[in-house]
C-alpha cells in the first residue's frame, strides 16, 4: 500500500515537475497553498516518478487529488483504488474544472460530480486589478482617491529590511481576530512564519502599505505557473479598511506584471467575502467539484 506523508518546506523543489503546468489555474496546484493548509485539512501526499497524489480530510472522510500535468492518469487512479480497497473506504476525489477533469471524464470512471460553490476560485485579469479602469471599478477608484487625500501612504515590496515590520503587523492582525479560538488562523500564521524563515528557495512575492511610519496592510503570494499568481495572504488594519483595495491594486501593478491572471482563492461561503470578491469582477469563477465514487464495490 502506498504511503502518504505530510509536505515539508524542503519538498518545494521536488514538487516543481508536477506543478507549474500552463493549463492549471487552481490554487490547489500550488505548493504554498498545500503547505499553508496542511494542518487544517491534514494534507498529505504520495509521489513517485509517474504521479503526485494528495490526500486531504473532507467532511465525509478523505478525498484525493491526482496530479495529471505530469504522469499517467490511469496509473494514478489505480494507486488510489488499491489504497482505498486495502483501507475499506471509497475512492472519492476532489478536483477543479480544467484539463485534469476533462481527461478524467473521458476515461469513463463512474463518479457523481457535486459542485462545491464555497470553494470556487476567483480569478482576475491582472490588468483589471492593476488599473481599476472603466465604469465597473468607479467606486474602487473613488475609495483610493479619498484615502490618498486623507493619508500620506507608501507602497513597499517585501524584503529583508521590512520583513520584521511585516511580521509584527501580521502577528497583531491575528491576535486582534481571536487566533486562539480559530484553527484556520493558527495554521495561516504558523505557515507564514515558517515560509518567511525558510532557506529552501521558495518563490514568493509580498508587499506592505504604510501610512506615515505605520504598516496598515500586507499581502503575500506565489506563482501557480507563468500565467497565474496565487494570493495567499492579504490583511489590513481595521482602522484603514480601504487599504485592502489599495494594496490589491498596488501589488498587481508593481509586483505581478509578468502574469496574466491573479487567483484570489475562494470565499469559504462567507457572504461578506463573496460580495467583496465579486465586486472586483472576476474573469473566471473556477469551479471545484467533489467526485463521489458510484462504481462497483472495490
Amino acid at each position: 500500500m502506498i504511503e502518504f506523508i505530510s509536505p515539508q518546506l524542503h519538498d518545494y523543489k521536488k514538487f516543481a515537475r508536477f506543478f507549474y503546468d500552463e493549463g492549471e489555474l487552481s490554487c490547489e496546484m500550488n505548493f504554498m497553498n498545500i503547505y499553508i493548509w496542511k494542518r487544517v485539512y491534514e494534507n498529505k501526499y504520495y509521489m513517485d516518478d509517474k504521479t503526485l497524489i494528495f490526500r486531504s480530510r473532507t467532511d465525509d472522510g478523505e478525498g484525493y487529488v491526482f496530479s495529471l500535468p505530469y504522469g499517467d492518469l490511469n496509473y494514478g487512479m489505480s494507486l488510489i483504488f488499491d489504497y482505498c480497497r486495502e483501507k475499506g473506504i471509497q475512492p472519492n476525489l476532489w478536483t477543479s474544472q480544467g484539463k485534469r477533469l476533462t481527461s478524467f471524464l473521458e476515461q469513463g470512471f463512474e463518479y457523481e460530480m457535486i459542485p462545491e460553490r464555497d470553494n470556487f476560485d476567483y480569478i482576475y485579469l491582472r490588468e483589471d486589478l492593476a488599473t481599476l479602469a472603466g465604469k465597473k471599478y468607479h467606486s474602487k477608484r473613488n475609495h483610493i482617491s479619498a484615502f490618498s487625500k486623507k493619508y500620506n501612504w507608501s507602497y513597499e515590496p517585501l524584503c529583508r529590511d521590512n520583513e520584521k515590520d511585516f511580521i509584527t503587523f501580521s502577528d497583531k492582525w491575528y491576535e486582534d481576530r481571536g487566533i486562539a479560538e480559530d484553527d484556520g488562523l493558527k495554521a495561516e500564521k504558523k505557515a507564514l512564519r515558517e515560509i518567511l524563515a525558510s532557506d529552501e528557495g521558495i518563490e514568493y512575492k509580498g508587499a506592505l502599505i504604510r501610512v506615515e511610519d505605520r504598516v496598515v496592510a500586507i499581502t503575500l503570494g506565489s506563482p501557480i505557473n507563468s500565467l497565474a499568481f496565487d494570493v495567499h495572504y492579504e490583511k489590513a488594519d481595521k482602522d484603514f479598511a480601504t487599504a485592502y483595495t489599495l494594496i490589491n491594486r498596488e501589488f498587481a501593478a508593481n509586483a505581478l506584471g509578468d502574469y496574466k491572471y491573479i487567483n484570489r482563492e475562494d470565499d469559504l461561503g462567507l457572504e461578506g467575502l463573496r460580495k467583496a470578491k465579486l465586486s472586483y469582477k472576476p474573469e473566471i469563477l473556477l469551479e471545484k467539484y467533489s467526485l463521489i465514487y458510484k462504481g462497483d464495490a472495490l
